[in-house]
C-alpha cells in the first residue's frame, strides 16, 4: 500500500467517513508486522492506551485496532462537527512533513519483538488568564491577583474587573483634562479580555500589548497594538476605529478581525472574519480587505498583498486551540515560546520542516511535543526553561 493510501484512510477514518471495504483495508494494513507501535500510538492518542510499551504480535494489533474503531464513535458524538477537520489532522498523527522528508511510515520498520515508546519529558503548563494594567498615574495593576470590583477610577472611566476581564466604564461628571492613556500587556504565557470604553471587545494574545485612552473623545477611536490580538469592534460610522502596529494602520468601523503582529514573525498580517478593514502600510496601495482574505505587510521588504486566508486557523488561540496546517518547525516553536513561557534552542541540522496538529490550549506542553515527535524528524529536551529541538 503506498503512502498517500494510508495517508487518505488514516485521514477518512479520523473524520468518520471510512467505508466498510476501506475500514478492513486499513485493519489489515495496521496487522502487518511491524504495524503494531503505530496501532498503539494511534490509540494512545485517542486516550485508548495508556502503556509505554507494546507487545509485537497480530494479535495486539489485531486487539489494539479494535479499540480505535470502537472508540472513533463515542468521540464523534462529543466534537463539534465543525471541528472535525482539526479532529482529522491531530488523530492521524501523520504531521504533514514537507517534500523531501521522510514519513514515520517511511522509515524501517523494527522487526523486534518488543518496542518500547518513552514518554516525553515536557510537562510544562500551559498559559493562562494574566496581565499588566498600566494606568495613566503610573501605579500598576496585576489582574491576575486583583479581586474583583473597580480597579480604578480615571480620565472619565471606572476600570472594573470581573470575571477575567477588565471593563472601562463612562464615569458621568468626570470632566477630562486631556487624554489619559492606559496600557494593558500580557507576559509569554499569559493571555487576557479587555472591553474598551466604546464597547469594544479585545482578546489580547500571549507577549501582546495595547494602548488605549481611558474615553474616545476625538473624531477617530485610535489604540496601539504590540504582539498578536482579536478585535470584535463596536460600530460607530462617525468615529473610525483604528489599530496602529508599528508603521501598519488598520481602520475599521464596526468588524472581527485578527492581526498577528510579533517583530520575530515573517510580517504584520490582518485577517477579517466580518465587515471590511483597510490597511495602510508606507510605500503601498491602501488594501480593503473582505471577509475570509487577510493582508500581509512583511517586514524584511514592506511590501504590502492581500491573500485568501483560513479564518479558523487564524483565530483557533482565540477559541482556545494550538493548530498548525503546514506551519514550519521554527515558527511553531515561536509560538511554543510564547505560550509556554519556554526557551527554545537548535542543535544540529533541524531542517525546514512543515507540520500539521491540533492540540488544546489548555494541554501541557508534552502532548504537542509527543505529536511532533511521532515523526521521528525532530526530537525534543528541556534544560532549566528551555526546549531543546533537535533531528
Amino acid at each position: 500500500m503506498d503512502q498517500h493510501r494510508i495517508n487518505y484512510l488514516l485521514q477518512r477514518y479520523a473524520a468518520g467517513t471510512l467505508t466498510d471495504a476501506e475500514r478492513q483495508e486499513l485493519a489489515q494494513w495496521l496487522e502487518q508486522p511491524g504495524k503494531e507501535a503505530l496501532a498503539a500510538r494511534i490509540a494512545a492518542m485517542m486516550g485508548e492506551e495508556k502503556a509505554t510499551s507494546y507487545t509485537s504480535h497480530e494479535q495486539t494489533s489485531r486487539e489494539t485496532f479494535g479499540r480505535i474503531m470502537s472508540a472513533d464513535k463515542e468521540l464523534r458524538r462529543s466534537i463539534q462537527p465543525a471541528r472535525r477537520r482539526w479532529l482529522a489532522a491531530a488523530a492521524v498523527l501523520f504531521l504533514g512533513i514537507s517534500a523531501g522528508t521522510g514519513f514515520l511510515l517511511n522509515r524501517a520498520e523494527k522487526p523486534a519483538a518488543v518496542v518500547q515508546t518513552t514518554p516525553v519529558k515536557l510537562e510544562k503548563d500551559p498559559g493562562r488568564n494574566t496581565a499588566v494594567l498600566y494606568l495613566a498615574d503610573n501605579s500598576v495593576v496585576e489582574l491576575d491577583s486583583a479581586g474583583n470590583g473597580l480597579v480604578a477610577a480615571q480620565g472619565g472611566a471606572r476600570v472594573m474587573l470581573a470575571n477575567g476581564q477588565v471593563a472601562y466604564l463612562p464615569q458621568p461628571g468626570d470632566a477630562l483634562h486631556g487624554p489619559a492613556y492606559n496600557r494593558i500587556a500580557t507576559p509569554r504565557g499569559g493571555e487576557f479580555k479587555i472591553v474598551l470604553p466604546d464597547g469594544t471587545k479585545v482578546w489580547l494574545n500571549a507577549a501582546s500589548s495595547l494602548k488605549f485612552p481611558t474615553a474616545f473623545t476625538g473624531a477617530k477611536r485610535e489604540v496601539e497594538l504590540t504582539g498578536e490580538a482579536y478585535l470584535e469592534v463596536a460600530e460607530d460610522k462617525a468615529h473610525p476605529f483604528e489599530v496602529k502596529i508599528r508603521d501598519v494602520n488598520v481602520s475599521v468601523v464596526g468588524t472581527q478581525f485578527n492581526i498577528m503582529g510579533y517583530e520575530d514573525e515573517s510580517g504584520i498580517v490582518t485577517t477579517l472574519v466580518s465587515g471590511a478593514v483597510r490597511v495602510t502600510a508606507p510605500g503601498n496601495s491602501p488594501k480593503m480587505l473582505s471577509p475570509g482574505q487577510h493582508a500581509v505587510v512583511e517586514n524584511k521588504t514592506g511590501a504590502l498583498y492581500v491573500e485568501k486566508a483560513d479564518v479558523d486557523d487564524a483565530i483557533a488561540w482565540k477559541n482556545g486551540i494550538i493548530h498548525y496546517e503546514r506551519v514550519n518547525i521554527r515558527q511553531i516553536m515561536r509560538q511554543v515560546s510564547r505560550w509556554y513561557d519556554v526557551d527554545v534552542e537548535y542543535r544540529g541540522n533541524v531542517a525546514n520542516m512543515d507540520f500539521t496538529c491540533t492540540v488544546s490550549r489548555k494541554d501541557k506542553l508534552s502532548k504537542l511535543i509527543a505529536l511532533l515527535e511521532m515523526t521521528g524528524a525532530v526530537h525534543f529536551t528541556m534544560e532549566h526553561n528551555t526546549v531543546v529541538v533537535q533531528p
